[in-house]
């Protein structure tokens, strides 16, 4: 939901640039596909539609195990408790488009106690809350004491509105909904803060959001560079990232901006990118087949190279390959540690798949002395990598042969360093330009989760599991 044009409070802008940034971004990076997308923008967003949509679409829409996300950028506000429920005695609230004032009485916003009884009713679901707005309820003021129609502050103007003193900040719940184990809460700033649009770069957007998706985009904000984001990293990013924007736009950041998560403990340390599409019940109403999406690889795969790691030129190798679960293997190959040029060892012209099939626990010597070829050692010396993957049925390894190629250039693309540095791209991405050596483990992990990425948004069948093994070729 993003609201730039508001029917009777005062307008803003990034909004719908942020509904289509995120959009974008939950389908590249986390495969998404269009069809389980809803958007609402401007004059759709009315309450009821907002209302209606979460209702049918997450609520209805979805079965025990799905992902549900939720997102909003626009005006947000408080709103006097009515059922008793807050310690400060104030709702937080969204505005909807048709959102306006009526005496003293504010109609059509969204109070937290609403979003949060439809929160009750995805259970069994991982639920992700995203808001780019903030509930401060202050008023940008010139010194004529008349509203200032700042499209860059989310804050909307209502007469003789009362805002939120900030001696109170201390006390005031900053939280938009009650924490449940299932629901990730992210908001743009604390109950005293102003969101603010990012007048910084075109095209504009919110601070928050352009920073919620840089985190996770190239993993920047992956401080120990293990790969991953998780939740800790992610809101760190973000609030290092939001004080740098202040320290540079003192004038219109007077109260700081610090984003808020809202989940419990336990999982601050889960990978955000964990929040991958599934699969929802609506491929089945939008008369689509039902596809199962890729399985993260968690299978062990041992490799080993014979008759050793270091290897003459031209001399014949062979691989071990040894699995806790049957399958078909395939193996790639790179002509050194950091090259993103890869080449297919096996299945090759002069193989079959039966050739590549491992029965569970036991080992497979590929190729063995009934096979008919060999794996020739290249002439050149130095460092290469053996890639190895298995899967489960031989009508998946077409899929992989096809879609490995480009996850691997992807993966190695990342793990390469530049030249030289600059500060702002060492402060924003230090993993990206660390002098880090490939470690065997590290890489899998990479290849295995950017792989998963590259499958889910072809939407193909496949169970598969992955390692690598380092191994040189001397003079």
């Amino acid at each position: 939901v993003g609201i730039n044009e508001y029917q009777y409070l005062n307008s803003l802008v990034g909004s719908t640039q942020d509904v289509e940034n995120m959009a974008q971004f939950i389908q590249s990076e986390w495969g998404y596909k269009p069809w389980q997308i809803i958007t609402l923008t401007d004059a759709e967003a009315t309450k009821t539609s907002i209302l209606t949509v979460f209702d049918e679409w997450l609520i209805e829409g979805t079965e025990f195990g799905d992902k549900v996300l939720f997102y909003y950028s626009g005006h947000g506000y408080y709103i006097e408790d009515d059922n008793y429920d807050e310690t400060d005695g104030y709702d937080e609230a969204l505005c909807p488009v048709d959102a306006y004032q009526s005496g003293r009485i504010k109609v059509n916003l969204i109070r937290d106690d609403e979003i949060d009884r439809r929160l009750k009713k995805l259970k069994g679901r991982q639920v992700m809350i995203i808001v780019d707005a903030c509930y401060s309820g202050t008023i940008t003021k010139n010194v004529f004491g008349q509203p200032i129609k700042d499209v860059t502050v989310k804050v909307p103007i209502f007469k003789e509105a009362q805002p939120r003193s900030e001696m109170k900040k201390s006390l005031t719940r900053n939280i938009f909904i009650e924490l449940r184990p299932e629901v990730v809460a992210y908001s743009a700033v604390e109950s005293y803060q102003k969101a603010l649009v990012d007048i910084s770069r075109l095209p504009l957007s919110g601070v928050f959001t352009r920073r919620f998706i840089e985190g996770l985009r190239d993993n920047k904000a992956d401080s120990n560079c293990d790969g991953k984001v998780n939740h800790r990293e992610l809101l760190a990013y973000m609030r290092r990232e939001s004080k740098a924007y202040c320290d540079a736009m003192p004038l219109i950041c007077e109260n700081g901006l610090t984003p808020q998560l809202d989940i419990k403990p336990a999982r601050l340390d889960e990978d955000v990118h964990r929040w991958a599409g599934s699969q929802s019940i609506y491929s089945k109403r939008l008369g689509m087949s039902q596809k199962q999406l890729t399985q993260t690889p968690t299978h062990k795969l041992q490799v080993e190279i014979l008759p050793r790691h270091r290897l003459k030129p031209g001399a014949s190798m062979r691989v071990r390959v040894k699995s806790d679960r049957t399958g078909y293997v395939l193996l790639f190959d790179t002509e050194s540690t950091d090259s993103t040029k890869l080449t297919r060892l096996f299945p090759n012209q002069h193989s079959n798949i039966r050739m590549g099939y491992v029965k569970a626990g036991k080992a497979r010597i590929i190729p063995d002395v009934y096979s008919g070829f060999a794996l020739k050692v290249p002439k050149t010396s130095g460092k290469r990598l053996l890639v190895a993957l298995l899967v489960d049925k031989p009508s998946e390894i077409s899929t992989l042969q096809k879609s490995f190629p480009k996850a691997f250039k992807q993966a190695m693309s990342k793990q390469a360093q530049p030249d030289s540095l600059s500060k702002d791209a060492l402060r924003s991405s230090p993993c990206a330009y660390r002098q880090v050596p490939i470690e065997v483990q590290t890489l899998s992990q990479q290849l295995s989760q950017q792989l998963t990425q590259t499958l889910q948004r072809s939407a193909e069948s496949t169970n598969w599991s992955i390692t690598t093994v380092e191994y040189e070729i001397i003079p």
